[in-house]
């Protein structure tokens, strides 16, 4: 195991100070040369960091930081939607699977049916788990937005949204919450 930098260790005391903060276990930090960007994972409780993340400015670093580990708040929700999620696709997998048990021995039947079943019940869920999904992350975002204003403040929040804005990351409905929570 190398030896952390001074980046990197200010990255973990900013995490274990955070942490604190909103009264959660520290998560651990991964830092890594390519990424999309800082994430949370929960399976984890892992907090994944690249270099574009650790060159930024410190105030926007501060926030980034500190809404990562907002999530970490969320750990248990995301957690069990995940074993949610997991246990509906196992479903939708063994529907058409029991049918094809149970159908009579026409070959026609044991092999049409489950499969149009699967598809019929694929095709139903996509779209409802595609919209509870969209919607999930978004208020799980929103949430962690929230943390870090009351860790860094409101007005810093903002700042740092709008220039992650600029970058592509982050879509107006967070900006549009993030300037109502700041105008309170």
């Amino acid at each position: 195991m190398r030896p952390l930098c001074a980046e990197e260790r200010h990255i973990l005391s900013l995490v274990a100070d955070d942490a604190a903060a909103l009264h959660v276990a520290p998560p651990h930090v991964r830092f890594v040369a390519t990424s999309a960007g800082a994430c949370y994972e929960a399976l984890f409780n892992r907090i994944e960091i690249d270099r574009a993340t650790l060159a930024l400015p410190e105030p926007l670093l501060c926030i980034v930081v500190a809404h990562e580990v907002g999530h970490a708040t969320q750990r248990r929700t995301m957690l069990i939607d995940f074993a949610w999620t997991s246990l509906c696709v196992a479903m939708l997998f063994a529907i058409p699977c029991v049918f094809f048990a149970s159908s009579f021995d026409e070959d026609l039947w044991r092999v049409s049916a489950p499969g149009l079943g699967f598809v019929l019940a694929y095709l139903a869920c996509w779209k409802i788990w595609r919209a509870h999904g969209a919607s999930r992350s978004a208020a799980l975002e929103l949430d962690a937005d929230a943390k870090a204003a009351s860790i860094c403040g409101a007005a810093s929040a903002l700042a740092a949204l709008e220039a992650m804005a600029t970058r592509g990351h982050i879509d107006t409905a967070r900006i549009e919450a993030m300037r109502a929570l700041s105008y309170r």
